[in-house]
């Protein structure tokens, strides 16, 4: 058996994670035609048939399926492995959850710089909690209880709901609860949480986001009200971006954002210095 070209498994990899000929191409940043005669040509080097049909939607044969899901698995690790390669001494690799890296950690980071001029910082924000022993990254952001097992895990804060607002929207509002309700999608107890805790009725969000962090920039644009983590716009309250309505006593809750990690990757000297760091930011 002849042994095919990398382009053609490549594209016959890329294909049968998309399941599609367009998917392919726009991973592999080639035609459809391109692909679709690396694929032929893949076929006739193996003499064997790979598709039941290479439509909008492509088939695999089962033998194709076998194919496809180790040669998937195959180019995942050498990818892991250029990445790998390419990360320097002195970098930390941090999984963060959208909210909180918009909102809390980024206007923050330029202290960081200034003291640590060593180290970069790699930031990824994403909404699922990433596996730090496999991905590449030496620490991630989470929101819960703490509750991770293999992972020590480092309480920033806890979550202490409040509703915000544009302040000249709240003046403007006799009834602050009949302000429009800007929702997060993955938080869908916010309102009907703080609603209670206020004496509110609950009613419907207006406008509905991926995350706090687009609800309140909306909130700070005047569109109306959200529900979001004291301790992410505390600088913003205090610069008057933001205003507040919040419940007496406060929520309280088990959840907060907390730093975590392998243990042994804390051997590593700059994980170290950035997690202390968070826990002095966090302190303030």
């Amino acid at each position: 058996m002849s042994s095919p070209s990398l382009r053609a498994l490549r594209a016959f990899a890329e294909t049968a994670r998309t399941g599609t000929l367009a998917g392919a191409s726009h991973a592999l940043n080639v035609t459809p035609s391109a692909v679709s005669h690396l694929l032929h040509q893949l076929e006739q080097t193996l003499a064997i048939t790979l598709f039941i049909s290479r439509g909008a939607h492509t088939r695999l044969t089962e033998t194709g399926e076998r194919l496809g899901l180790r040669l998937v698995a195959a180019f995942d690790s050498i990818d892991a492995a250029i990445t790998e390669a390419g990360h320097q001494a002195g970098d930390v690799r941090i999984s963060a959850l959208s909210s909180f890296l918009t909102l809390w950690l980024v206007p923050r980071l330029t202290g960081f710089q200034s003291r640590y001029q060593d180290t970069r910082l790699l930031l990824s924000a994403g909404m699922r909690p990433v596996d730090l022993s496999t991905e590449p990254f030496e620490c991630a952001i989470r929101w819960g209880q703490g509750n991770w097992p293999d992972l020590e895990a480092t309480l920033l804060f806890r979550d202490r709901p409040v509703v915000v607002s544009n302040p000249r929207m709240l003046q403007a509002q006799a009834q602050p609860q009949d302000l429009p309700r800007l929702a997060a999608r993955t938080r869908d107890a916010d309102w009907p949480t703080i609603a209670a805790a206020l004496g509110w009725r609950n009613t419907a969000p207006t406008l509905t986001f991926e995350t706090r962090a687009l609800a309140v920039q909306a909130a700070t644009a005047g569109i109306g009200a959200a529900v979001v983590d004291r301790n992410l716009v505390a600088d913003m309250l205090a610069g008057g971006i933001l205003a507040e309505i919040a419940p007496n006593p406060p929520i309280a809750t088990p959840e907060g954002h907390w730093f975590v990690a392998l243990p042994d990757r804390l051997r590593i000297r700059q994980l170290r210095q950035f997690r202390d760091w968070l826990i002095s930011e966090a302190g303030r």
